[in-house]
């Protein structure tokens, strides 16, 4: 059957996904309706690709409905088919139409070029590297520093004094610069 213009064709199986029999006269209705199908596929998404795997999903949607309920050879095929599609077919252009084209190359590259979401990422994983270097407890103090917390917080959460908090995490990390660790931006973001 034709669809403006464009020969199209659905596979027409016996049997459906699950392996469940197919009811002939199901499948005969499927190709009496197929043009209007495409048609209408067209005028929704913009293109009658989608019919075939549309179709094939209410073709064996009607004939598990008919066997259920069953219908020996029903008059209402065509109707009960039609509608099928139709509901398929409105879910499908519904999630069609959730999709949005960002733009093309020159647009998407624009994007790209911004790249301050890379240095927080890179400072994440400048922090991860440090943490693992020093010792877990001036690696938590570390993480709970640049988390926001204050001197007075970390050295309630370890029960010690501010002095002996901050002074051991100070000279781990002095010796951490002495070995050739990025001390530099260390000090920048964590001294209070």
């Amino acid at each position: 059957m034709s669809c403006t213009g464009k020969m199209l064709v659905w596979w027409d199986r016996d049997v459906d996904q699950a392996g469940r029999q197919i009811r002939p006269d199901v499948r005969l209705a499927g190709h009496e309706i197929w043009e209007c199908a495409c048609h209408r596929t067209r005028a929704a998404v913009g293109e009658p690709a989608p019919a075939a795997e549309l179709m094939e999903n209410a073709v064996a949607q009607v004939s598990r409905y008919l066997d259920r309920i069953g219908a020996p050879l029903s008059p209402r095929k065509h109707g009960l088919l039609l509608a099928a599609f139709s509901r398929t077919l409105r879910r499908y252009a519904a999630k069609s139409a959730r999709l949005q084209v960002v733009g093309d190359s020159n647009e998407i590259s624009c994007c790209i070029r911004d790249e301050s979401w890379m240095s927080g990422i890179y400072y994440r994983l400048q922090l991860e590297n440090i943490v693992r270097k020093l010792s877990a407890r001036n690696g938590s103090v570390l993480v709970l520093r640049a988390a926001g917390y204050k001197w007075k917080e970390i050295a309630s959460l370890f029960g010690s004094s501010v002095a002996a908090v901050r002074s051991a995490y100070w000279r781990e990390i002095d010796q951490f610069r002495s070995n050739g660790g990025a001390g530099a931006s260390l000090q920048q973001d964590a001294k209070p």
